[in-house]
């Protein structure tokens, strides 16, 4: 991390993110103007969509002018290659290169600009300091690599999860942390584990990321470390896009560094696809790039209690390939599962598997000396979201938890005309 240039990000969006509407709108197309310019004039897959659409790159001022951008996906920056998709403004040798998780079976390499860098550190700061999380404060970061020490100054340590969950209790308890984030399925573990010690330290926040947080395992969370738990939302293409408070009135979007777009065409029962614009970083540029992801917006009403003036998201229901696809085009969130399942007793961790059209199996972990779910319950349950057609059955695990570096998915869906196919 370079602390000057991250310095001096974090400080221009800590004061973005309270800007009233005009400013903010100001600043978004400003640097949109500078975006789409240096796009069509140093990176030739955007010259050549801009061309064929028939988009002067001038005409695009405002944030309503991008909906003439044509769409692009994961699918055509592969395609289309590094050569194509880097700017020519900057020596590929000077970019900064990370690998997406390939969750959806497409790993690719996101190259970033040395300013962006910083930038990007100061959206991951700004997010812990929405969670609670101040400088100088502990913060315990559970990941699946384990990284360079940062300088002790920072206060900062690393948890391997591929340690194992009494591991990180034990660093946990060793480290006594202000803050702990990490990815949902790793403290989930570590939770299960510190309910069987006595409480001895209590963090002021968790902060979790990458994966849907359901409202049960929020719960256990929160009961498990005593704090307050704080949901993140981030991409490796444009850094931490939108984020909790302590108020939990929603997620509030980094509108500063980038345009958010949902598009028009909700998946019925599962929210709108989202499509985002990166304003800050030319190195690699995103412009209206398809995220595969799904999200409710908030309502507008007035500003959350706690004075920023970004839009908010209600809701991240995570991505297409993560729902249950009905013969009538319906899709089933993982988000609507949970709350009819999440009652029923029997029903710790489960995961929904899609076989076929209208084949679904219940898969649960099962627990020495606890009762297993009720088939009636759980059929009950889905019946009305899975329509009285399906096929529903039940099949008890040794264990649900994902391979190392993994994760968890609650859905998941082995049928060839599910979501994506």
């Amino acid at each position: 991390m370079n602390p000057t240039g991250t310095l001096k990000a974090y400080l221009a969006l800590d004061r973005q993110q309270r800007l009233g509407r005009p400013a903010l709108q100001d600043l978004q197309e400003a640097k949109l103007r500078r975006l789409v310019r240096h796009a069509y004039a140093t990176v030739p897959y955007y010259r050549r969509l801009f061309d064929g659409a028939g988009v002067d790159p001038k005409s695009i001022n405002a944030v309503e002018d991008l909906g003439r951008v044509p769409l692009t996906t994961k699918a055509d920056l592969q395609a289309a290659g590094p050569d194509a998709i880097l700017s020519t403004a900057y020596p590929r040798d000077a970019l900064v290169k990370e690998r997406t998780s390939g969750s959806t079976g497409q790993p690719f390499t996101v190259r970033f600009d040395r300013p962006f860098v910083g930038i990007r550190n100061a959206l991951f700061l700004r997010a812990l300091n929405a969670a609670g999380y101040g400088p100088g404060q502990r913060l315990l970061l559970v990941t699946d690599e384990r990284p360079k020490p940062p300088p002790a100054w920072m206060r900062w340590r690393y948890a391997l999860n591929l340690d194992g969950p009494d591991a990180l209790v034990e660093a946990f308890e060793d480290f006594r942390p202000h803050v702990v984030y990490g990815c949902v399925t790793p403290l989930r573990n570590m939770a299960i584990a510190l309910e069987k010690r006595p409480k001895a330290w209590r963090p002021r926040a968790v902060v979790t990321t990458a994966e849907s947080l359901h409202p049960p395992t929020r719960r256990r969370l929160k009961a498990a470390f005593g704090a307050d738990v704080v949901d993140v939302y981030g991409l490796t293409e444009t850094g931490m896009l939108a984020w909790e408070c302590g108020w939990h009135t929603g997620y509030h979007l980094s509108e500063d560094t980038a345009v958010v777009d949902l598009l028009p065409e909700p998946v019925p029962g599962a929210g709108q696809p989202l499509v985002v614009t990166n304003l800050d970083l030319l190195g690699m540029p995103f412009i209206r790039y398809r995220t595969g992801d799904l999200v409710e917006p908030a309502d507008d009403g007035p500003c959350c209690p706690c004075g920023r003036t970004l839009k908010r998201l209600s809701r991240i229901e995570g991505r297409l390939v993560d729902c249950l696809r009905l013969a009538d085009g319906r899709a089933v969130s993982p988000y609507s599962l949970v709350k009819v399942l999440g009652p029923l007793p029997g029903l710790d961790r489960y995961r929904v598997v899609q076989t076929g059209e209208r084949d679904f199996k219940v898969q649960f972990e099962e627990k020495s000396g606890r009762a297993p779910p009720a088939e009636g319950a759980v059929r009950g349950a889905l019946g009305p979201l899975l329509g009285d057609d399906a096929t529903i059955s039940l099949c008890g695990e040794p264990t649900l938890e994902p391979p190392p570096g993994r994760k968890f998915r609650l859905v998941e869906c082995q049928w060839g005309g599910g979501p994506g196919a």
